[in-house]
C-alpha cells in the first residue's frame, strides 16, 4: 500500500511532467517558494489543504486526482458504505415490518371473508 505522501508527491511529479510545469512556474502561481515545491516532491511534506486547493486550481485538476489513494479517503469511503449498508438495512426492515403488517391485515380479512362465506353456505343450505 502506498503512504499518503509518496501518493501525493507522485501524483503531483506526475501532473507537472504531463503539462511541462517547472517547480518555479508551479511556485510562482502559488504564491510558495520552489522549496515548498520540491518538498511536496520529494514527499517530504505535504500541502495545507488551501494549498492543496491551489495546486488543484492552478494545475487544472480535481483534488481527488492528487489524494484519492490515501488513508484517509479509504476511510470515509468505509464509512460511507457502512452508512449506506445500516440504512439500506434499516429501510428493508422498515419496509419488511410494515409489508408485514398489511399481510397481516390481509390475512385478516381474507379470514373474515371466509368465515362470511362458511356461514352464507351453511346457512343457504337450511333454507332449501
Amino acid at each position: 500500500m502506498k503512504s499518503d505522501k509518496n501518493y501525493f508527491a507522485v501524483q503531483l511529479r506526475n501532473i507537472m511532467f504531463k503539462k511541462n510545469i517547472t517547480q518555479t512556474d508551479l511556485a510562482k502561481k502559488l504564491g510558495v517558494t520552489q522549496t515548498m515545491i520540491s518538498h511536496w516532491i520529494s514527499g517530504d511534506r505535504n500541502p495545507t489543504l488551501n494549498s492543496l486547493e491551489k495546486i488543484s486550481k492552478a494545475l487544472n485538476i480535481p483534488i481527488s486526482y492528487l489524494t484519492e489513494d490515501n488513508e484517509y479517503n479509504k476511510n470515509q469511503k468505509n464509512i460511507n458504505k457502512e452508512f449506506t449498508d445500516s440504512f439500506i438495512l434499516k429501510f428493508i426492515e422498515e419496509k419488511t415490518k410494515r409489508y408485514d403488517t398489511e399481510i397481516n391485515y390481509l390475512k385478516d380479512k381474507i379470514k373474515t371473508l371466509e368465515d362470511k362465506i362458511k356461514f352464507l353456505e351453511k346457512n343457504s343450505k337450511k333454507h332449501y
